[in-house]
């Protein structure tokens, strides 16, 4: 006969075992990402029409970016520029600035870890645009959101600012996107100490 005991911690060990496939299966992250707000910048562009570029919001769903952008010339060479702010009492870069050229970037696949990172994260939300040049002369309608399971797995709780420009050979702007994140801590401590 098996005892009382013996029973209830075969019951017990079978649950934790349960909540940590759960857990496991969920992939949750100690913080939750937000867009918060997406702007199109120093409009107008002197090589491109911008004909909307708003921010949707969704309740209880990740905040939308949707853009039409009409580019009348056929893109051979473009620099694209990447910069990461973080909000101290303002905002004060934070780790990563890049700027390449993105037809070479997309035609030769990256070796450095982090630009594979930035390019897997846009070959899988934004397929129809992440192939080799040429690009261009044609309208591009765009309805973009970034997933939270793509963003890294330890990022410092605070606010963020991205800035992404687009730039012609000649240093025209094509496009210039401000994205505004907040990274919340999940738990009691939301402090930018505990990543």
């Amino acid at each position: 006969m098996i005892s009382k005991w013996k029973c209830w911690s075969v019951v017990w060990l079978t649950c934790l075992f349960y909540v940590d496939v759960v857990a496991e299966d969920n992939s949750s992250r100690p913080f939750q990402l937000r867009l918060m707000k997406i702007l199109c910048v120093d409009q107008p562009y002197n090589r491109s029409v911008v004909h909307y570029c708003k921010t949707v919001l969704r309740r209880n769903q990740p905040t939308m970016l949707n853009i039409s952008i009409t580019i009348p010339f056929v893109i051979d060479f473009c620099y694209i520029t990447i910069k990461i702010d973080y909000k101290f009492n303002e905002y004060q870069p934070f780790l990563f600035n890049a700027r390449a050229e993105g037809c070479q970037f997309l035609r030769e696949r990256p070796v450095d870890p982090l630009s594979l990172y930035l390019y897997n994260i846009f070959a899988e939300s934004l397929p129809t645009l992440v192939r080799p040049c040429p690009h261009g002369n044609r309208t591009y309608d765009i309805l973009w959101t970034m997933d939270e399971r793509l963003s890294p797995r330890s990022v410092p709780a605070g606010d963020y600012r991205v800035t992404a420009i687009w730039e012609a050979e000649e240093g025209d702007t094509i496009i210039h996107l401000q994205i505004y994140c907040a990274v919340r801590r999940k738990g009691i401590f939301r402090s930018m100490i505990e990543w």
